[in-house]
């Protein structure tokens, strides 16, 4: 059971940061429905009218915690790239991290995806993008929404089309993590890299029920 993160006072620094660190901390405990301007200000311990200053309402602290959300999940994904200069391996990498990511941030991601709150238009990025991830994270939606409206021909080997596979591949698995469905059958989210790794096609090695490899003989 999630503990009840107490209100601290806040003396100096950024209160804006602060404000969205306390919400992050509120929707992993409570959940999204539990979040309101109010009470981020109570838990970080400034006056009623104080976070009103940065965000106007609860849609507005939302759509701020959806840049937060994706500027974490982008520093994420270029992390599990590493240094790899393959284009087809960094996607691969950049899935399994994704799903990682949303299995650990189930709240976080719920927002982070939600079009209420995003723009997929949007080529805009407040992270580094590597090259190998360059297509994958900064132009794929509009691209591939160009592609679709236009009436094309739509086929298997296009690579937005090829991208789009992977990337239904990994929201679909994410989601079975966010929405509870695996933990209901007792898959633990430490288990979101294996099955990230098995469903994009390894083969991945048994472990313990501790989670550590099986000793050989």
């Amino acid at each position: 059971m999630a503990t009840k993160t107490r209100a601290r006072p806040y003396h100096h620094g950024d209160l804006k940061r602060a404000l969205l660190d306390a919400s992050i901390e509120l929707i992993r405990e409570e959940g999204v429905e539990a979040l309101t301007v109010a009470e981020i200000g109570r838990r970080v311990g400034v006056s009623s009218a104080a976070p009103y200053k940065h965000f106007a309402d609860r849609q507005a602290l939302l759509r701020a915690l959806a840049r937060e959300g994706n500027r974490r999940l982008g520093e994420a994904l270029i992390a599990g790239v590493g240094g790899t200069l393959d284009p087809q391996e960094a996607f691969r990498r950049s899935g399994i991290a994704f799903i990682r990511w949303a299995a650990e941030n189930p709240a976080l991601y719920r927002i982070a995806t939600d079009p209420a709150y995003i723009d997929y238009a949007s080529t805009d990025s407040e992270a580094e993008v590597p090259d190998a991830l360059k297509g994958s994270m900064d132009t794929f939606w509009p691209e591939l929404g160009a592609l679709v409206r236009s009436g094309s021909a739509l086929s298997a080997s296009h690579p937005l089309m090829e991208q789009l596979r992977g990337r239904a591949l990994a929201h679909g698995l994410a989601s079975l993590f966010v929405s509870g469905a695996l933990a209901s059958l007792g898959v633990a989210t430490s288990d979101a890299e294996r099955l990230a790794r098995a469903v994009i096609g390894e083969d991945v090695p048994a472990t313990t029920r501790r989670g550590r490899p099986p000793r050989t003989r």
